[in-house]
């Protein structure tokens, strides 16, 4: 299978939380270690130093972070069609103001490859920080926020490629994921905006809707047989 483990065939939930406070990791990791509010260590490729007298990192108005928002789901959702995966539904959460949970998630299943897999893993993250550069509104900060944001994404990914690392000797570096992403998203950028949009719109679209609304057939569902 490569550097790639069995990936898992059931739905995968995609959800998000809090930033704590960052400290450089190693200086030849190419990594940098954030620290969530509960002390658990994170790596992100992008470093500010934040504390927590600073004020919100986002430092974004309400509407803004919902578009931002809807564009992670609907990059999930694309490469998961992308991907030849079974696309069940993306959601988010109508805008609230609030700058800590961002409430969102993206059901698929049946990834043909776990490269495909990959890059659906990668594709919120990656797709926040490309949004935030063409909109005009990409700060490193930000940038953090964005890799801090997937961290749920990350973690299901791990779980089941625990040879992957950041930096780590020996470990295949989770940049690649991120490469895998980042190729998707230039193939499919068109199809996450428009998905974006809508999504940012409706709140929910069902898998096939999406499908249909990008023009990419919705994948066979792999876990119908067992639900």
């Amino acid at each position: 299978m490569g550097l790639f483990a069995k990936i898992a065939k059931g739905v995968v939930k995609v959800s998000r939380r809090r930033i704590g406070t960052a400290i450089p990791a190693g200086k030849n990791a190419g990594w940098h270690t954030v620290l969530w509010v509960d002390g658990e260590p994170y790596p992100t490729r992008h470093y500010v130093h934040y504390d927590r007298g600073d004020g919100p990192l986002w430092d974004l108005p309400a509407e803004t972070l919902h578009q931002m928002r809807a564009i992670h789901e609907a990059a999930h959702a694309v490469a998961a069609l992308d991907g030849g995966a079974h696309l069940h539904y993306a959601q988010i959460q109508a805008p609230s103001g609030s700058e800590g949970d961002t409430d969102g998630a993206t059901g698929a299943c049946g990834h043909s490859t776990g490269e495909d897999a990959a890059a659906y893993t990668g594709a919120g993250e990656r797709a926040t920080d490309r949004w935030l550069r063409e909109t005009g509104l990409w700060t490193p900060a930000r940038a953090m926020c964005a890799e801090v944001a997937a961290r749920h994404d990350r973690a299901g990914f791990l779980s089941l490629n625990p040879h992957f690392g950041f930096g780590d000797r020996g470990a295949a570096d989770y940049r690649l994921v991120h490469d895998l992403a980042d190729r998707m998203i230039d193939r499919r950028w068109g199809a996450v905006t428009a998905v974006g949009a809508v999504l940012a719109r409706q709140l929910r679209l069902e898998g096939d809707d999406i499908a249909d609304l990008v023009r990419i057939p919705n994948g066979a569902c792999a876990c119908r047989a067992g639900s």
